[in-house]
Protein backbone atom coordinates (compact mmCIF):
# COMPACT_ATOMS: atom_id res chain seq x y z
CA UNK A 1 0.00 0.00 0.00
CA UNK A 2 1.18 3.20 -0.66
CA UNK A 3 0.31 5.93 2.87
CA UNK A 4 -0.81 9.03 3.08
CA UNK A 5 -0.44 12.33 1.39
CA UNK A 6 3.69 12.23 0.80
CA UNK A 7 2.66 9.16 -1.47
CA UNK A 8 -0.03 10.94 -3.17
CA UNK A 9 2.61 14.23 -3.18
CA UNK A 10 4.67 11.19 -5.28
CA UNK A 11 1.93 10.16 -7.67
CA UNK A 12 1.67 13.78 -8.58
CA UNK A 13 5.61 14.00 -9.24
CA UNK A 14 5.77 10.18 -11.12
CA UNK A 15 2.54 11.43 -13.45
CA UNK A 16 4.73 14.43 -14.44
CA UNK A 17 7.61 12.01 -15.17
CA UNK A 18 5.59 9.52 -16.74
CA UNK A 19 3.39 12.26 -19.05
CA UNK A 20 6.69 13.51 -20.11
CA UNK A 21 8.02 10.26 -21.36
CA UNK A 22 4.41 9.84 -23.33
CA UNK A 23 4.85 13.37 -24.99
CA UNK A 24 8.14 12.18 -26.16
CA UNK A 25 6.94 9.08 -27.53
CA UNK A 26 4.29 10.80 -29.07
CA UNK A 27 5.95 13.90 -30.61
CA UNK A 28 6.37 12.42 -34.36
CA UNK A 29 2.50 11.68 -34.45
CA UNK A 30 1.89 15.08 -33.47
CA UNK A 31 4.19 16.64 -36.22
CA UNK A 32 2.24 14.88 -38.57
CA UNK A 33 -0.95 15.68 -37.11
CA UNK A 34 0.13 19.33 -37.42
CA UNK A 35 1.95 18.34 -40.73
CA UNK A 36 -1.77 16.91 -42.05
CA UNK A 37 -0.30 13.74 -42.81
CA UNK A 38 -2.05 10.70 -42.59
CA UNK A 39 -0.38 8.39 -44.69
CA UNK A 40 0.60 4.85 -44.08
CA UNK A 41 3.95 3.68 -42.35
CA UNK A 42 6.10 1.71 -44.88
CA UNK A 43 4.98 -1.63 -42.94
CA UNK A 44 1.54 -1.04 -43.41
CA UNK A 45 1.28 -0.30 -47.06
CA UNK A 46 2.92 -3.42 -47.28
CA UNK A 47 0.39 -5.06 -45.08
CA UNK A 48 -2.68 -3.35 -47.61
CA UNK A 49 -1.11 -4.92 -50.40
CA UNK A 50 -0.56 -8.25 -49.03
CA UNK A 51 2.37 -8.77 -47.28
CA UNK A 52 2.70 -10.25 -44.05
CA UNK A 53 2.60 -8.54 -41.20
CA UNK A 54 2.91 -9.13 -37.46
CA UNK A 55 1.36 -7.33 -34.66
CA UNK A 56 2.07 -7.58 -31.21
CA UNK A 57 -1.37 -7.92 -29.09
CA UNK A 58 -1.54 -7.35 -24.85
CA UNK A 59 -4.64 -8.66 -24.21
CA UNK A 60 -5.84 -11.05 -20.77
CA UNK A 61 -4.99 -14.47 -21.94
CA UNK A 62 -4.80 -16.40 -18.05
CA UNK A 63 -7.38 -18.45 -17.34
CA UNK A 64 -9.34 -20.70 -19.89
CA UNK A 65 -11.92 -18.95 -20.61
CA UNK A 66 -10.11 -15.45 -21.92
CA UNK A 67 -7.60 -17.84 -23.51
CA UNK A 68 -10.70 -19.79 -25.32
CA UNK A 69 -12.33 -16.09 -26.03
CA UNK A 70 -9.45 -14.68 -27.86
CA UNK A 71 -8.37 -17.76 -29.68
CA UNK A 72 -11.45 -18.04 -31.44
CA UNK A 73 -11.99 -14.13 -31.97
CA UNK A 74 -8.17 -14.40 -33.83
CA UNK A 75 -8.94 -17.58 -35.80
CA UNK A 76 -12.07 -15.64 -37.38
CA UNK A 77 -10.20 -12.41 -37.71
CA UNK A 78 -7.80 -14.57 -40.46
CA UNK A 79 -11.00 -14.47 -42.55
CA UNK A 80 -10.63 -10.68 -42.29
CA UNK A 81 -7.26 -9.72 -42.25
CA UNK A 82 -5.45 -13.22 -43.38
CA UNK A 83 -1.81 -11.47 -43.94
CA UNK A 84 -1.72 -10.08 -40.14
CA UNK A 85 0.00 -12.60 -37.77
CA UNK A 86 -1.02 -11.66 -33.72
CA UNK A 87 2.18 -12.13 -31.14
CA UNK A 88 0.18 -12.01 -27.98
CA UNK A 89 1.62 -11.32 -24.60
CA UNK A 90 -0.81 -12.32 -21.71
CA UNK A 91 -1.40 -9.19 -19.88
CA UNK A 92 0.74 -9.10 -16.39
CA UNK A 93 -1.74 -9.60 -13.10
CA UNK A 94 0.10 -6.42 -11.59
CA UNK A 95 -3.00 -3.79 -11.22
CA UNK A 96 -1.75 -2.36 -15.07
CA UNK A 97 1.83 -1.05 -14.29
CA UNK A 98 3.50 -3.07 -16.92
CA UNK A 99 1.15 -1.27 -19.47
CA UNK A 100 2.23 2.07 -17.46
CA UNK A 101 5.47 1.18 -17.63
CA UNK A 102 4.76 0.33 -21.46
CA UNK A 103 3.70 3.54 -21.68
CA UNK A 104 6.10 5.90 -20.20
CA UNK A 105 9.33 4.35 -22.15
CA UNK A 106 7.18 4.69 -25.50
CA UNK A 107 6.76 0.88 -25.58
CA UNK A 108 2.94 0.13 -26.25
CA UNK A 109 2.44 -2.56 -28.38
CA UNK A 110 0.78 -2.60 -31.58
CA UNK A 111 -2.49 -3.22 -30.18
CA UNK A 112 -3.27 -3.63 -26.21
CA UNK A 113 -6.04 -4.02 -23.93
CA UNK A 114 -7.40 -0.69 -22.48
CA UNK A 115 -9.98 0.62 -20.03
CA UNK A 116 -11.51 4.38 -20.00
CA UNK A 117 -8.63 5.35 -17.35
CA UNK A 118 -5.68 4.40 -19.52
CA UNK A 119 -7.03 6.54 -22.40
CA UNK A 120 -7.97 9.30 -20.86
CA UNK A 121 -4.22 9.11 -18.78
CA UNK A 122 -2.06 8.14 -22.29
CA UNK A 123 -4.41 10.75 -24.15
CA UNK A 124 -2.49 13.76 -22.06
CA UNK A 125 -0.21 13.47 -24.61
CA UNK A 126 -1.92 12.34 -27.52
CA UNK A 127 -0.41 8.58 -27.62
CA UNK A 128 -3.82 6.86 -28.97
CA UNK A 129 -4.99 6.52 -32.42
CA UNK A 130 -8.58 7.82 -33.04
CA UNK A 131 -10.64 5.25 -34.40
CA UNK A 132 -13.72 6.71 -35.59
CA UNK A 133 -12.60 6.52 -38.88
CA UNK A 134 -12.16 2.94 -38.56
CA UNK A 135 -15.53 1.80 -36.30
CA UNK A 136 -17.31 3.56 -38.99
CA UNK A 137 -15.88 1.61 -41.57
CA UNK A 138 -16.42 -1.49 -39.99
CA UNK A 139 -20.05 -0.68 -39.15
CA UNK A 140 -19.37 -0.55 -35.67
CA UNK A 141 -21.41 2.73 -34.98
CA UNK A 142 -24.33 1.71 -36.75
CA UNK A 143 -24.52 -2.10 -35.24
CA UNK A 144 -23.78 -1.03 -31.98
CA UNK A 145 -27.02 -1.25 -29.50
CA UNK A 146 -27.89 1.96 -28.65
CA UNK A 147 -27.71 1.67 -24.97
CA UNK A 148 -24.27 1.30 -25.31
CA UNK A 149 -23.31 3.83 -28.24
CA UNK A 150 -22.16 6.25 -25.19
CA UNK A 151 -19.42 4.07 -24.07
CA UNK A 152 -17.63 4.49 -27.57
CA UNK A 153 -16.55 7.89 -27.17
CA UNK A 154 -14.52 9.31 -24.89
CA UNK A 155 -14.44 12.57 -23.16
CA UNK A 156 -12.90 14.57 -25.84
CA UNK A 157 -15.48 12.75 -28.52
CA UNK A 158 -13.48 10.50 -29.95
CA UNK A 159 -13.08 6.98 -30.31
CA UNK A 160 -9.89 5.19 -28.86
CA UNK A 161 -11.44 1.47 -28.31
CA UNK A 162 -14.12 -0.24 -28.79
CA UNK A 163 -16.07 -2.03 -26.16
CA UNK A 164 -16.71 -5.63 -26.25
CA UNK A 165 -18.74 -6.98 -23.15
CA UNK A 166 -22.44 -5.51 -22.03
CA UNK A 167 -22.05 -4.75 -18.28
CA UNK A 168 -21.15 -7.14 -15.86
CA UNK A 169 -20.77 -6.63 -11.72
CA UNK A 170 -18.38 -7.71 -8.92
CA UNK A 171 -20.11 -10.69 -7.43
CA UNK A 172 -19.30 -13.01 -4.55
CA UNK A 173 -19.16 -16.66 -4.88
CA UNK A 174 -19.82 -19.78 -2.33
CA UNK A 175 -18.12 -23.34 -2.32
CA UNK A 176 -21.66 -25.57 -1.34
CA UNK A 177 -18.92 -28.21 -0.63
CA UNK A 178 -16.97 -26.27 1.73
CA UNK A 179 -19.80 -25.04 3.80
CA UNK A 180 -21.56 -28.73 3.82
CA UNK A 181 -18.59 -30.25 5.22
CA UNK A 182 -17.87 -27.56 7.67
CA UNK A 183 -21.84 -27.36 8.73
CA UNK A 184 -21.50 -23.50 8.01
CA UNK A 185 -24.96 -21.85 6.60
CA UNK A 186 -24.55 -19.80 3.25
CA UNK A 187 -24.92 -16.25 4.53
CA UNK A 188 -27.79 -13.87 3.82
CA UNK A 189 -26.58 -11.37 6.03
CA UNK A 190 -23.77 -9.39 7.39
CA UNK A 191 -24.52 -10.96 10.88
CA UNK A 192 -24.33 -14.43 9.10
CA UNK A 193 -21.44 -13.84 7.01
CA UNK A 194 -19.58 -12.89 10.11
CA UNK A 195 -20.84 -15.72 12.03
CA UNK A 196 -18.95 -17.64 9.01
CA UNK A 197 -15.99 -16.50 8.74
CA UNK A 198 -15.29 -16.70 12.31
CA UNK A 199 -16.10 -20.55 11.93
CA UNK A 200 -14.05 -21.05 9.24
CA UNK A 201 -11.31 -19.30 10.74
CA UNK A 202 -11.93 -21.60 13.80
CA UNK A 203 -12.05 -25.02 11.54
CA UNK A 204 -8.57 -23.70 10.34
CA UNK A 205 -10.40 -23.02 6.48
CA UNK A 206 -9.62 -19.78 4.75
CA UNK A 207 -13.08 -17.94 4.56
CA UNK A 208 -12.56 -15.70 1.80
CA UNK A 209 -9.85 -15.73 -1.10
CA UNK A 210 -9.02 -12.16 -2.29
CA UNK A 211 -7.02 -11.09 -5.34
CA UNK A 212 -5.11 -8.50 -2.79
CA UNK A 213 -1.72 -8.06 -5.25
CA UNK A 214 -4.54 -6.19 -7.59
CA UNK A 215 -5.46 -3.81 -5.10
CA UNK A 216 -8.68 -2.47 -7.04
CA UNK A 217 -10.41 -5.38 -5.79
CA UNK A 218 -9.63 -4.51 -1.98
CA UNK A 219 -11.50 -1.38 -2.96
CA UNK A 220 -14.63 -3.38 -5.27
CA UNK A 221 -14.78 -5.06 -1.36
CA UNK A 222 -15.36 -1.75 -0.15
CA UNK A 223 -17.47 -0.02 -2.45
CA UNK A 224 -19.62 -3.69 -1.97
CA UNK A 225 -20.09 -2.96 1.51
CA UNK A 226 -21.09 0.28 1.18
CA UNK A 227 -23.70 -0.11 -1.48
CA UNK A 228 -25.44 -2.05 1.26
CA UNK A 229 -26.87 1.35 2.13
CA UNK A 230 -25.49 3.61 -0.13
CA UNK A 231 -25.96 2.73 -4.04
CA UNK A 232 -23.59 4.98 -5.78
CA UNK A 233 -20.69 3.57 -3.40
CA UNK A 234 -17.27 5.11 -5.02
CA UNK A 235 -18.56 6.49 -7.86
CA UNK A 236 -20.37 9.04 -5.05
CA UNK A 237 -16.83 9.65 -4.02
CA UNK A 238 -15.45 9.70 -7.58
CA UNK A 239 -18.20 12.35 -8.70
CA UNK A 240 -17.70 14.35 -5.33
CA UNK A 241 -21.49 13.91 -3.88
CA UNK A 242 -20.71 11.62 -0.89
CA UNK A 243 -17.88 11.75 1.51
CA UNK A 244 -16.45 8.93 2.96
CA UNK A 245 -17.00 10.07 6.67
CA UNK A 246 -20.36 10.01 5.60
CA UNK A 247 -22.45 7.61 8.48
CA UNK A 248 -23.09 4.77 5.50
CA UNK A 249 -19.29 4.74 4.21
CA UNK A 250 -18.27 5.02 8.04
CA UNK A 251 -20.22 1.82 8.86
CA UNK A 252 -19.01 0.19 5.82
CA UNK A 253 -15.38 0.63 6.41
CA UNK A 254 -15.86 -0.45 10.62
CA UNK A 255 -17.74 -3.46 9.33
CA UNK A 256 -14.43 -4.37 6.68
CA UNK A 257 -12.56 -4.22 10.21
CA UNK A 258 -14.86 -6.39 11.97
CA UNK A 259 -14.29 -9.27 8.73
CA UNK A 260 -10.57 -9.04 8.34
CA UNK A 261 -10.13 -9.00 12.72
CA UNK A 262 -12.26 -12.04 12.77
CA UNK A 263 -9.46 -13.99 10.20
CA UNK A 264 -11.70 -13.15 6.56
CA UNK A 265 -8.86 -12.80 4.40
CA UNK A 266 -5.24 -14.73 3.87
CA UNK A 267 -2.04 -13.56 6.09
CA UNK A 268 -0.27 -13.15 2.54
CA UNK A 269 -3.69 -11.71 0.69
CA UNK A 270 -1.59 -8.64 -0.93
CA UNK A 271 0.74 -11.20 -2.29
CA UNK A 272 -1.74 -13.47 -3.74
CA UNK A 273 -2.88 -13.05 -7.62
CA UNK A 274 -6.62 -13.77 -9.48
CA UNK A 275 -4.83 -17.30 -10.86
CA UNK A 276 -3.60 -18.47 -7.10
CA UNK A 277 -7.01 -16.93 -5.50
CA UNK A 278 -9.23 -18.91 -7.82
CA UNK A 279 -7.22 -22.16 -7.90
CA UNK A 280 -7.81 -22.13 -4.03
CA UNK A 281 -11.93 -21.47 -4.31
CA UNK A 282 -12.05 -24.43 -7.13
CA UNK A 283 -9.70 -26.95 -5.42
CA UNK A 284 -12.03 -26.32 -2.19
CA UNK A 285 -9.07 -24.64 -0.11
CA UNK A 286 -11.61 -22.04 0.44
CA UNK A 287 -14.90 -20.92 1.33
CA UNK A 288 -15.76 -17.88 -0.54
CA UNK A 289 -14.10 -15.98 -3.32
CA UNK A 290 -14.96 -12.32 -5.48
CA UNK A 291 -14.68 -11.57 -8.90
CA UNK A 292 -16.62 -10.08 -11.47
CA UNK A 293 -20.09 -12.10 -13.13
CA UNK A 294 -17.32 -12.10 -16.51
CA UNK A 295 -16.03 -15.49 -14.60
CA UNK A 296 -19.20 -16.91 -13.71
CA UNK A 297 -20.16 -19.33 -16.46
CA UNK A 298 -16.36 -20.89 -16.82
CA UNK A 299 -16.36 -21.16 -12.83
CA UNK A 300 -19.74 -22.63 -12.98
CA UNK A 301 -18.46 -24.83 -15.87
CA UNK A 302 -15.53 -25.96 -13.77
CA UNK A 303 -17.28 -26.23 -10.72
CA UNK A 304 -21.11 -27.49 -11.31
CA UNK A 305 -23.53 -27.43 -8.38
CA UNK A 306 -20.63 -26.58 -6.21
CA UNK A 307 -20.75 -22.87 -7.17
CA UNK A 308 -23.57 -20.39 -5.20
CA UNK A 309 -23.86 -17.27 -6.80
CA UNK A 310 -24.37 -14.89 -3.71
CA UNK A 311 -25.69 -11.33 -4.27
CA UNK A 312 -23.72 -9.44 -1.77
CA UNK A 313 -24.61 -11.17 1.92
CA UNK A 314 -23.49 -7.83 3.28
CA UNK A 315 -26.17 -6.15 4.49
CA UNK A 316 -28.03 -5.49 8.02
CA UNK A 317 -30.20 -8.32 8.80
CA UNK A 318 -33.82 -7.23 7.72
CA UNK A 319 -32.72 -5.31 4.59
CA UNK A 320 -31.25 -7.87 2.57
CA UNK A 321 -33.79 -7.19 -0.45
CA UNK A 322 -34.16 -3.52 -0.16
CA UNK A 323 -30.37 -3.60 -0.55
CA UNK A 324 -29.86 -7.17 -2.89
CA UNK A 325 -30.12 -5.20 -6.10
CA UNK A 326 -27.54 -1.68 -5.41
CA UNK A 327 -25.14 -3.39 -7.58
CA UNK A 328 -21.20 -2.63 -7.70
CA UNK A 329 -19.48 -2.45 -11.28
CA UNK A 330 -21.01 -1.10 -14.26
CA UNK A 331 -20.49 -0.99 -18.08
CA UNK A 332 -16.79 -0.26 -18.96
CA UNK A 333 -15.11 1.85 -21.71
CA UNK A 334 -12.21 0.62 -23.16
CA UNK A 335 -11.23 -2.33 -25.47
CA UNK A 336 -8.74 -2.78 -27.74
CA UNK A 337 -6.49 0.69 -28.29
CA UNK A 338 -3.52 1.12 -30.70
CA UNK A 339 -0.72 3.82 -30.23
CA UNK A 340 0.37 6.70 -32.83
CA UNK A 341 3.78 5.39 -32.77
CA UNK A 342 3.37 2.07 -34.07
CA UNK A 343 5.13 1.05 -36.78
CA UNK A 344 2.00 -0.51 -38.46
CA UNK A 345 -0.51 1.74 -37.14
CA UNK A 346 -3.21 1.92 -39.57
CA UNK A 347 -3.12 -2.18 -40.00
CA UNK A 348 -3.12 -1.94 -35.82
CA UNK A 349 -5.96 0.28 -36.05
CA UNK A 350 -8.28 -1.79 -38.95
CA UNK A 351 -7.44 -5.37 -36.86
CA UNK A 352 -8.59 -3.50 -33.15
CA UNK A 353 -11.58 -2.54 -34.08
CA UNK A 354 -12.57 -5.95 -35.95
CA UNK A 355 -11.08 -7.65 -33.19
CA UNK A 356 -13.48 -5.80 -30.33
CA UNK A 357 -16.33 -7.64 -32.86
CA UNK A 358 -14.47 -10.74 -33.12
CA UNK A 359 -13.88 -10.81 -29.38
CA UNK A 360 -17.62 -9.93 -28.75
CA UNK A 361 -18.98 -12.63 -30.91
CA UNK A 362 -16.97 -15.31 -29.20
CA UNK A 363 -17.86 -14.59 -25.75
CA UNK A 364 -21.14 -14.41 -26.52
CA UNK A 365 -21.21 -17.83 -28.44
CA UNK A 366 -18.28 -19.49 -25.91
CA UNK A 367 -19.57 -18.20 -22.54
CA UNK A 368 -22.72 -16.77 -22.94
CA UNK A 369 -22.34 -13.38 -22.60
CA UNK A 370 -24.85 -10.11 -23.56
CA UNK A 371 -23.96 -8.94 -26.98
CA UNK A 372 -23.55 -5.48 -27.21
CA UNK A 373 -24.94 -5.76 -31.28
CA UNK A 374 -27.95 -5.31 -32.39
CA UNK A 375 -27.37 -8.34 -33.98
CA UNK A 376 -24.96 -11.56 -32.47
CA UNK A 377 -24.86 -15.29 -32.70
CA UNK A 378 -26.68 -17.20 -30.12
CA UNK A 379 -24.56 -19.07 -27.37
CA UNK A 380 -23.16 -22.66 -28.61
CA UNK A 381 -23.31 -23.85 -25.00
CA UNK A 382 -26.79 -24.38 -23.46
CA UNK A 383 -25.96 -22.35 -20.45
CA UNK A 384 -26.11 -23.94 -16.63
CA UNK A 385 -28.55 -22.65 -14.05
CA UNK A 386 -26.41 -20.62 -11.97
CA UNK A 387 -25.56 -18.60 -15.38
CA UNK A 388 -29.10 -18.71 -16.78
CA UNK A 389 -30.20 -17.21 -13.13
CA UNK A 390 -28.06 -14.06 -13.20
CA UNK A 391 -28.93 -13.33 -17.17
CA UNK A 392 -32.74 -13.03 -15.74
CA UNK A 393 -31.72 -11.21 -12.53
CA UNK A 394 -29.97 -8.56 -14.47
CA UNK A 395 -33.51 -7.18 -15.19
CA UNK A 396 -33.75 -6.48 -11.58
CA UNK A 397 -30.58 -4.35 -11.00
CA UNK A 398 -31.70 -1.06 -9.51
CA UNK A 399 -28.30 0.62 -9.54
CA UNK A 400 -24.87 0.42 -10.67
CA UNK A 401 -21.43 2.54 -9.05
CA UNK A 402 -18.26 1.80 -11.15
CA UNK A 403 -15.57 -0.66 -11.29
CA UNK A 404 -12.10 0.96 -10.15
CA UNK A 405 -10.62 1.44 -13.92
CA UNK A 406 -13.88 3.78 -14.78
CA UNK A 407 -13.08 6.05 -12.25
CA UNK A 408 -12.35 9.87 -13.60
CA UNK A 409 -10.21 11.04 -10.72
CA UNK A 410 -7.07 9.68 -11.27
CA UNK A 411 -5.55 11.05 -7.88
CA UNK A 412 -8.68 10.02 -5.63
CA UNK A 413 -8.57 6.59 -7.20
CA UNK A 414 -4.61 6.17 -5.95
CA UNK A 415 -5.61 7.47 -2.50
CA UNK A 416 -8.55 5.08 -2.49
CA UNK A 417 -6.57 2.12 -3.79
CA UNK A 418 -3.87 2.48 -1.72
CA UNK A 419 -5.79 3.21 1.72
CA UNK A 420 -8.58 0.57 0.69
CA UNK A 421 -6.34 -2.33 1.06
CA UNK A 422 -4.63 -0.70 4.72
CA UNK A 423 -7.91 -0.89 5.74
CA UNK A 424 -7.71 -5.00 4.82
CA UNK A 425 -4.48 -5.03 7.12
CA UNK A 426 -7.19 -4.12 9.98
CA UNK A 427 -4.12 -1.51 10.91
CA UNK A 428 -6.04 1.73 10.33
CA UNK A 429 -9.15 2.93 11.80
CA UNK A 430 -12.27 3.75 9.79
CA UNK A 431 -12.00 7.55 10.93
CA UNK A 432 -7.97 7.58 9.63
CA UNK A 433 -9.22 5.87 6.63
CA UNK A 434 -12.03 8.34 5.73
CA UNK A 435 -10.26 11.68 6.76
CA UNK A 436 -7.45 10.82 4.12
CA UNK A 437 -10.01 9.92 1.45
CA UNK A 438 -12.18 13.18 2.47
CA UNK A 439 -8.73 15.09 2.36
CA UNK A 440 -7.98 13.82 -0.80
CA UNK A 441 -11.42 14.74 -2.60
CA UNK A 442 -11.02 17.86 -1.07
CA UNK A 443 -7.62 18.53 -2.57
CA UNK A 444 -8.63 17.06 -5.99
CA UNK A 445 -11.11 18.69 -6.35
Amino acid sequence: MKRGFLKTVLMVTLSTVFLASCSGGASKSDDSKANGESKQSESSKGADNGENVTLKLYANYSDDQEKDTLDRAIEEMKKEMPNVTVEIEPASQDDGQKLKTYAASGNLPDIFKSDGVDIETFNKSNTLVELDEYAKEAGIIDDIADAYKDALYMSDGHIYAVPWQSPWVNSFYANKKVFEENGVKIPQNYDEFLTAVKTFNEKGVLPYALFGKEKQWCLHLYDIMVTRKAPDGIKGLDENTAKAGDADYLEAANKLIELVNAGMLSKDVFNTTYDQAKALFTSDKCAMFMTGTWALNGLEQEMGDNLVLMYYPLAAAGSEEEAKWNMSGGYSQGGFSVPEYSKNKEIAAKYAVLLSRKVNDAFVALEGGTSIYKDSPKSEKKLGPVMSQYIEDTKNFKSMSKFDWNLSNQELKTVMEDKAQELLTGTITAEDFAKEIDAAIEETN
